[in-house]
């Protein structure tokens, strides 16, 4: 038996519909929305006009679950990922959920997406000019803010953090350093993860001594 060309044979395929997909965000990522045609993606992804129209209608099809899969999905949290742990550990493995969608982007297509903050929040700014998308980065985007005011209610609750704040505003702030660090390096051309952890313990040290008891 030729061991090679059976494990050769076992290896699982990537099924066409995630192929397109992530090929086709990656082309969004780096080109936009617009520029993007479905004979682009046919060229990068070598697949037939039939093979993507076998799974999407149109590009706009392509485009709604694209954002689904990578965008919307990431960010529905579950909430059992915080069982057990401290309340600083909770906003850092939500800081961290926001890490893995910049380092998705920058791993994306072939050679990847250089400028991965730059490149997703353009392609986010674009995708709102299309009413049900910004729908449903409005709706996203208040349960985000909804679970970090939860967290800290439950800060308070457990005697991490001080009772004399107000949650809602707390929450507002967390979210704002969290964007406002990733925007702050929307210029880094690759390697974000470990930038964006970094800038993250210098933030929230100095944060957590101001809301934290134990600090």
């Amino acid at each position: 038996m030729n061991v090679n060309s059976n494990q050769k044979s076992n290896k699982k395929k990537i099924p066409n519909k995630e192929v397109i997909l992530k090929t086709a965000y990656g082309l969004f990522l780096k080109k936009g929305y617009q520029s993007v045609s479905i004979k682009d993606i046919m060229e990068a992804s070598n697949l037939s006009k039939g093979g993507i129209y076998h799974h999407f209608e149109s590009k706009e099809g392509i485009l709604f679950e694209v954002l689904n899969q990578y965008f919307f999905k990431a960010l529905d949290i579950d909430k059992s990922i915080f069982d057990g742990i401290t309340f600083k550990q909770r906003i850092k493995k939500v800081y961290r959920l926001g890490v893995s969608l910049f380092e998705m982007v920058e791993s994306m297509g072939k050679s990847g997406v250089k400028y991965p903050i730059n490149s997703l929040y353009l392609f986010q700014l674009e995708c709102e000019s299309f009413p049900q998308i910004r729908k449903q980065f409005k709706a996203t985007s208040m349960a985000y803010r909804a679970l970090i005011e939860n967290l800290v209610i439950e800060g308070i609750q457990n005697k991490e953090v001080k009772k004399e704040l107000n949650p809602e505003v707390i929450s507002y702030q967390i979210i704002g350093m969290i964007e406002g660090i990733a925007i702050h390096q929307s210029t880094a051309k690759d390697n974000v993860g470990p930038m964006l952890l970094q800038n993250y313990e210098s933030v929230f040290e100095s944060y957590f001594k101001f809301i934290c008891l134990d600090s």
